[in-house]
């Protein structure tokens, strides 16, 4: 094994120790072995590549394609994506079911539809079912992707606490184009369409990790990936 592979392992077990300090219960599944991920694989039509590019977590269980844990050229992605999900527990187990309902809606309430059995103007429900902005669910996300451009941004200086040459580059350059389309686009239903506000937030999140300003589950994940 070369040291930088050593090194991606080393770091892989220190964030996976953290997701288990906070969450006694958490594993690791693969999609194609699960008969939940198949069947939200046909609900969410949408996201075509749901099995095939997008991890999952549904607590304290984080759901994995084929790819994971194969290809050597992936290791750092996956410890970025990792730490990740572990936002998206440690939130899970903080607020409960508020999680949920904060993450599905609003098309949540399209469930209400049920009612037109009794009633039928519950049949406006169903209207819930189109994409309309998702500000619960948005912001769950962002404090994921906070978490993945942290992740980037501490793997990058390693070891280079003290260039701040290096620090500074990684903030001023990074295209946060890939992480806005997430919210704008279908990945995850159309759930925040506003660009340049979300723009302004990943740029202010990207100055507050420089300047740590961090909030309690990323100074946790720095403290366990960048001690010696």
């Amino acid at each position: 094994m070369s040291a930088k592979s050593l090194e991606n392992l080393r770091m892989r077990i220190r964030v996976i120790d953290q997701i288990e300090d906070d969450i006694p219960k958490f594993k690791i599944r693969r999609k194609n072995k699960s008969f939940l991920m198949k069947l939200l694989s046909v609900v969410l039509f949408f996201n075509r590549k749901f099995m095939t590019n997008y991890v999952t977590t549904i607590y304290p269980v984080v759901y994995v394609p084929d790819w994971w844990g194969i290809n050597k050229a992936r290791q750092k992605a996956e410890i970025e994506i990792l730490a990740h999900e572990y936002v998206h527990l440690y939130d899970r187990k903080k607020m409960w079911w508020l999680f949920n309902l904060l993450y599905l809606s609003p098309q949540i309430f399209s469930l209400l539809a049920i009612g037109a059995f009794w009633n039928i103007s519950f049949l406006w429900c169903l209207l819930f079912l189109l994409p309309w902005p998702s500000p619960g669910r948005a912001w769950l996300e962002f404090r994921g992707y906070r978490m993945s451009l942290a992740m980037m941004y501490w793997m990058r200086i390693k070891g280079k606490l003290e260039n701040v040459d290096k620090r500074c580059t990684f903030i001023e350059n990074y295209d946060i184009t890939w992480v806005v389309g997430q919210f704008t686009g279908s990945a995850y239903y159309f759930m925040f369409p506003f660009k340049d506000y979300l723009g302004k937030k990943f740029r202010q999140a990207l100055e507050d990790i420089k300047n740590d300003n961090l909030s309690p589950e990323l100074l946790k994940m720095k403290d366990r990936i960048l001690k010696s």
